[in-house]
């Protein structure tokens, strides 16, 4: 049982990283093209980590934090494309 929710914890805490690092992304100036496109792949990560957690059968809490993961990853992409 330790190894499981050693994993879960592990799981949980790379979709958080994916989150902030989104989170840079979106808020910090892509002025070259590089730069948005480093930003939308690590985005792309974000998003599909986020909405997996939001859309299994988990609690609530689990849920919200898959929803705020995947809208980081969206906003970083949506600002990266407004700028471009």
């Amino acid at each position: 049982m330790e190894s499981l929710a050693l994993a879960a914890a592990i799981v949980v805490l790379s979709i958080l990283v994916l989150g902030g690092l989104s989170a840079i992304v979106a808020w910090r100036n892509p002025d070259r093209a590089w730069s948005r496109s480093l930003g939308v792949l690590v985005s792309i990560p974000t998003i599909a980590a986020g909405a997996w957690l939001a859309l299994i059968d988990v609690g609530i809490g689990a849920r919200m934090i898959g929803v705020v993961v995947a809208g980081l990853g969206l906003a970083a992409i949506l600002r990266a494309a407004r700028k471009g």
